[in-house]
């Protein structure tokens, strides 16, 4: 046991035990803070000898153990050291509180160089770690369709052979079932689509991958670019369908439409918005006629000539685009035969919004060879050259934004000349129409057509059957 040391010969430095070393320390700090202790204290008592200085403890648990302090015990300075240090705290305690509480100052926004660069760097890693985010977005359209229709038919029979005859028809069907997905990657430059035709038989109408965003390149099926009107939506256009000429040039010429392909493009979305694309795509050939039917397969490990190529270029200024188009394409009428033809066109596009309306329009003309040729030409080659043209106008009330309700009225004209050397071949078409509804949600469109072919019109087309017909359609579409 280490003796008791008095408090005078702490300071002549009799007492040498290492416990005793611990409290002179602790003496030595509370003499500093002794002077801020309130006059009005009072003194205290003299110091007396007490009990045996706590014992020795071992070095590893010296500083840590506890010091006790006995109220009995001589005044050796703990007492103020206790009252300095509790009035302290209290005072720090308030001025933590009144900071708190009061208002900001200019200081207090001075900006601190080493806070502002650890900021920057937090800001600069969060740019860098992009989160893995996979955007995919539903969408899809249902068209129903009721029509009332006065047609002029080719048919046989037994006692006079070739006659044509009128019939008068009501159908209703689903004339179309969309539904497809729009995914965005994590990469801002990569996406893709994919889009079904749910009525009638299953078929995949766009499936592609497009990467790039000012140049890209896209894979996979979608549509051929040729003119604005075969490349706009359905959707996008106010008529019930797209018509006669439209039936004639896609599906008995191969111009336009979707098919397996690849292409490339430019495409600037500021100033006049050029745009450029050049595509390589699948041909088709002739797999069937039935009646005004036509179908085909694609050509499949038959030529090292299948495909067909198009371009197509476009700007928009003072909010017109304009484009030109390219395609040379390979076309079928026969089982396993196949050859290319030229075709071309330009067209113009306006879509303008007022405050409380909107008008709509679409123009095109086109040329190009075709393998559809008059059965008395004389002198006839192997191909004839076709011309077209076709206008869309549509003024819109409301409609200003989506969801908004509308009223649209709308006409429609076109012209085809499948041979521009023979007279009295053309088919004409028109159309007008209404449509109410909510804008870019859902539709009601009523619409009168009449179609019209001259008595030279090719046979080739619509296997034989005359393009003469009259007709009233209702349609209701929705989209989401």
């Amino acid at each position: 046991m280490t003796p008791a040391c008095s408090l005078s010969d702490r300071f002549r430095g009799l007492c040498t035990a290492p416990s005793l070393g611990v409290l002179l320390l602790l003496l030595l700090g509370s003499q500093s803070a002794r002077a801020q202790v309130p006059a009005a204290l009072p003194a205290a008592p003299a110091p007396s000898p007490g009990p045996a200085a706590a014992p020795d403890l071992p070095p590893s648990s010296r500083e840590a153990a506890p010091v006790a302090t006995d109220p009995a015990a001589p005044a050796d300075g703990t007492a103020e050291d206790t009252t300095a240090e509790l009035g302290a705290d209290e005072e720090g305690r308030k001025k933590r509180k009144k900071r708190k509480h009061r208002k900001p100052t200019d200081d207090d926004a001075a900006p601190v160089p080493a806070l502002d660069a650890a900021r920057a760097g937090n800001a600069a890693d969060k740019k860098r770690e992009k989160p893995n985010k996979h955007d995919f977005r539903l969408k899809g359209r249902v068209f129903a369709l009721a029509e009332l229709s006065h047609r002029r038919e080719r048919v046989v029979t037994v006692e006079s052979g070739l006659v044509d005859r009128d019939r008068d028809a009501l159908d209703v069907e689903l004339q179309s079932a969309r539904i497809g997905v729009d995914y965005h990657s994590p990469l801002p430059w990569l996406s893709a689509e994919v889009e079904l035709e749910l009525a009638g038989n299953v078929e995949a109408k766009d499936a592609f991958v497009k990467a790039g965003q000012l140049f890209f390149v896209k894979a996979g099926r979608f549509k051929v670019p040729a003119a604005a009107m075969e490349v706009a939506s359905p959707w996008t256009l106010p008529q019930v369908r797209r018509g006669l000429v439209h039936n004639l040039l896609v599906d008995w010429m191969d111009v336009a439409g979707r098919a397996p392909g690849v292409a490339f493009g430019y495409h600037e979305k500021t100033g006049l918005k050029p745009r450029v694309t050049l595509g390589v795509f699948q041909g088709s050939t002739l797999k069937s006629v039935l009646g005004s039917d036509r179908d085909v397969r694609l050509i499949d490990r038959a030529t090292l000539h299948a495909q067909t190529y198009a371009a197509r270029a476009e700007i928009s200024p003072f909010g017109i685009a304009l484009g030109a188009w390219y395609e040379q394409r390979v076309n079928s009428i026969a089982l396993n035969r196949t050859a290319h033809y030229a075709t071309f066109g330009l067209d113009a596009t306006l879509d303008r919004s007022f405050e409380h309306s909107g008008v709509r329009a679409w123009i095109d003309g086109g040329a190009g060879q075709s393998p559809y040729l008059h059965s008395e030409k004389p002198g006839q080659g192997d191909r004839a050259w076709f011309t077209f043209g076709r206008a869309q106008l549509a003024y819109r009330l409301g409609g200003v934004a989506q969801d908004d309700p509308y009223l649209e009225p709308f006409g429609f004209f076109a012209v085809l000349d499948p041979d521009t050397e023979v007279v009295s071949d053309l088919v004409t078409e028109a159309a007008l129409g209404v449509s109410a509804g909510f804008w870019d949600r859902a539709r009601i469109t009523l619409q009168g057509e009449i179609t019209n072919g001259q008595r030279n019109f090719p046979g080739g087309f619509l296997g034989g059957q005359t393009p003469d017909h009259r007709s009233l359609l209702l349609q209701a579409g929705a989209r989401f």
